[in-house]
């Protein structure tokens, strides 16, 4: 499978694809964006209280449609970035800056063209504990195999801390998923990992 990834990253590594609105490096942030609405806390990925501003990339700052939405992720070969958008005050996801950390350098291997790929993960818990029982890709899945396994991998490890000390009061929630690939790599050293992976 991986093979196969790597073929098409070949085949891709001379086109370009639009990556997600970045803000300008002299624009100061200004506006706050509230994608769940403004009584919604926002947490980042260490647990923190932050604001959505224009400084943000543009998946964290556009609205929800979607009531179920309770977190988004970017991830690339360098950063984990989590914004949770809903639902802080009932449910919180416990930071784990190793685990964000392994899954970026998973994301890394992958840097060999510029690429978007996203999905969305359906999370159910278990109604008496509150912890992870089933995860699901919702609608939408990466079109890269490998990707949407290191989604899934993702989502499993979380661990979600409740306010309720009784039944949990959110069993169900989605996590849109945004992972950005950026071309570190020249085609000879993509045709030398093919070569390596033709050998295996």
């Amino acid at each position: 499978m991986r093979f196969i990834f790597l073929v098409c990253l070949l085949l891709m590594a001379c086109t370009s694809v639009n990556t997600p609105t970045e803000p300008s490096s002299n624009l100061k942030p200004t506006q706050k964006f509230f994608p769940a609405g403004e009584n919604e806390k926002i947490l980042n990925e260490k647990g923190e209280e932050v604001d959505i501003t224009d400084s943000d990339l543009e998946p964290f700052r556009l609205p929800s449609n979607d009531p179920l939405e309770m977190f988004r992720v970017i991830i690339t070969g360098d950063s984990y970035q989590l914004r949770q958008i809903r639902g802080a005050n009932l449910m919180r996801r416990k930071p784990d800056l190793g685990g964000d950390k392994l899954i970026v350098e998973e994301v890394a291997k992958y840097d060999l063209v510029d690429k978007i790929d996203d999905g969305i993960m359906l999370i159910k818990l278990n109604s008496k504990t509150g912890k992870l029982e089933n995860v699901n890709f919702y609608k939408r899945m990466p079109r890269i195999y490998d990707l949407a396994k290191i989604i899934q991998n993702d989502a499993t490890r979380w661990t979600l801390e409740h306010k309720s000390e009784q039944e949990p009061a959110i069993t169900k929630f989605h996590v849109t998923y945004y992972i950005i690939l950026k071309n570190k790599a020249s085609r000879d050293e993509i045709k030398n990992v093919l070569k390596k992976e033709v050998k295996r």
